[in-house]
């Protein structure tokens, strides 16, 4: 009987660990996209001004995270992009054609499995944190793109 307890316990926990594997590797394949296309949307509109563009593009962003599978409001407000001319952290006030700009997102992900979130929370080697009695881990992306 405590063999049966004990093996129920672990295949569940084993049967819940692929579920919350598999919503991981879902929602980062919604950053990966996301940042795909706030990266196009930068490039082709960041000559004109380049607040602006960095404005569409998060806004690009945080609504293909909030509209992939599991995403909410709160996970999208957890979404910010990092704009770097050349690699470098600066902050240009106009964009050259040409110009290459290393676009990062970063978005966070709840952990949503029960008894898995915590222990992927704390095992996780990625950021992470923790709002009220949820589980964010943030996934990233990077994209290279040219000013247009």
């Amino acid at each position: 009987m405590i063999g049966f307890l004990i093996g129920a316990v672990v295949l569940a926990t084993m049967i819940f660990s692929i579920i919350q594997f598999a919503f991981l590797w879902a929602g980062q394949g919604a950053v990966e996209t996301a940042a795909h296309f706030a990266a196009r949307k930068f490039a082709l509109t960041a000559r004109a001004d380049v607040r602006k563009a960095k404005v569409s593009a998060l806004a690009e962003a945080v609504s293909l995270c909030r509209n992939r599978i599991g995403g909410n409001w709160e996970s999208a407000a957890l979404t910010s992009l990092n704009f770097a001319l050349n690699g470098e952290d600066t902050s240009p006030v106009r964009a050259v054609a040409g110009e290459a700009y290393r676009i990062r997102l970063t978005h966070g992900v709840e952990l949503i499995v029960p008894w898995i979130d915590r222990m992927l929370f704390f095992l996780a080697p990625v950021p992470k944190t923790r709002v009220g009695d949820k589980y964010y881990l943030f996934l990233q992306a990077t994209r290279w793109v040219t000013v247009e």
